[in-house]
């Protein structure tokens, strides 16, 4: 399982074996490049033993908090110790502590129970599997597969695929493998297992509304550069990919600005014009004076990636960005460990023309009259296509009817 995850963490690896309990990892240094934050880790006080994947940007308060109340001597610089050591203290509400993206494994030796934790938005991925009396867990589905046989297709999760684009959370493309649903975390005992959510995005997503413009950017700058300032710490080189659109170039400017010296910045160029964006990140390079370097690429070196992808995500994934981050990831791991990125920005900026639909749709006179509507578009060569977004089954499937319309994707 661990060799099958090379790629993931080609700096370092380990294993430990308990009573019946065999934890593994491998390790991408990024923090303390030591051999003394190997991991599997074991607690100061021996109970304890953790895997962890991912990056907690707030170890350091956490860090200060334990030596503060608990007396705590940390032995490292790594984010690990502190994850662990805060279990220690905190138990499973540790958690709550965490800002950062994390899959973290810990094995309690003395009631001999496993806890998996997946952060609150699910960044870092987290695959569990049961047969028998056997649970194997890990950050891909390779890992467990190459412990496994007979894995069957889930035919759920393929419907669910042609509808979204992506299999969501627990399913998988096969059955009885399940992904960590994102703000949960698993208990696992030898009688049972527990799952606990302990976030939700509705929980803390407020209703109101910043209607004051100046207040708005203010709010949002304070947010964005703490954001970064965070991500930026690294005993690594980092840089930021940068493709010239809205999203990118704030980070990159931000980064520029909370850097003391020019930041790496990566894009990708086509030599077809069509797919071409690089002349707006070299633009924004030059800006912000970054240290920006450039790969130009042809429409075959993208689709003779197309065949690597299955191997990569090891389950249908229909989103077409998959394929330039690929490209630039590739290219900039030449220069640097840690990459930031725009992934996410238009969500957080509602760009997308799905927000403009469900709001359409949820007037009460297109409610009543949508199938009327929607005969009429179908009628019509410019609007046909439209029509689709009114012939959503039920109202509980509307938003993901919307993306699947959006996407070109089947209802």
């Amino acid at each position: 399982m661990v060799t099958t995850l090379q790629h993931r963490g080609p700096d370092a690896d380990g294993i430990f074996v308990g009573v019946n309990c065999a934890l593994g990892h491998k390790r991408l240094s990024i923090l303390d490049l030591s051999d003394h934050a190997k991991q599997p880790m074991t607690s100061h006080n021996d109970r304890f033993v953790m895997v962890y994947n991912g990056e907690v940007y707030n170890y350091r308060e956490i860090a200060a908090e334990l030596k503060q109340n608990h007396h705590v001597d940390f032995t490292t610089s790594s984010d690990s110790e502190v994850i662990l050591e805060a279990f220690v203290w905190y138990g499973v509400n540790f958690v709550e502590k965490l800002n950062g993206m994390f899959a973290v494994a810990i094995y309690d030796k003395q009631f001999n129970e496993l806890y998996l934790f997946r952060d609150r938005i699910g960044i870092k991925p987290l695959y569990y599997y049961q047969e028998g009396k056997d649970l194997m867990f890990a950050s891909e589905i390779k890992a467990i597969k190459a412990v496994t046989s007979g894995l069957k297709l889930n035919y759920d999760a393929v419907q669910l695929f042609l509808h979204l684009g992506f299999i969501p959370a627990p399913l998988s493309i096969y059955e009885n493998l399940h992904k960590l649903e994102s703000g949960h975390y698993l208990k696992i005992s030898s009688s049972k297992i527990e799952k606990v959510q302990y976030w939700s995005t509705l929980d803390v997503v407020s209703d109101k509304l910043i209607t004051n413009e100046k207040e708005a950017i203010v709010k949002f700058s304070d947010l964005l550069s703490s954001s970064i300032q965070y991500q930026l710490k690294s005993d690594v080189p980092f840089g930021v990919f940068l493709s010239g659109g809205i999203d990118s170039s704030l980070i990159t400017a931000q980064a520029s600005a909370i850097s003391s010296v020019p930041i790496n910045t990566f894009s990708i160029g086509f030599t077809e014009n069509k797919f071409n964006e690089s002349e707006y990140a070299k633009k924004v390079a030059k800006h912000c004076h970054t240290n920006h370097h450039e790969y130009i690429v042809s429409q075959k070196d993208a689709i003779d990636l197309m065949d690597k992808l299955t191997s990569v995500y090891d389950e249908p994934f229909a989103d077409s960005s998959a394929i330039p981050t690929m490209l630039v990831s590739k290219l900039a791991k030449s220069e640097v460990t840690v990459c930031l990125s725009g992934e996410g920005g238009d969500e957080l900026f509602m760009g997308y023309g799905a927000y403009q639909w469900a709001k359409r749709l949820e007037n009460p006179l297109v409610k009543t009259f949508r199938n009327p509507i929607a005969a009429l578009l179908e009628n019509t060569s410019k609007y046909k296509r439209h029509a689709g977004y009114f012939n959503y089954p039920n109202q509980r499937l509307l938003n993901s009817h919307i993306l699947s319309q959006e996407q070109y994707y089947w209802r």
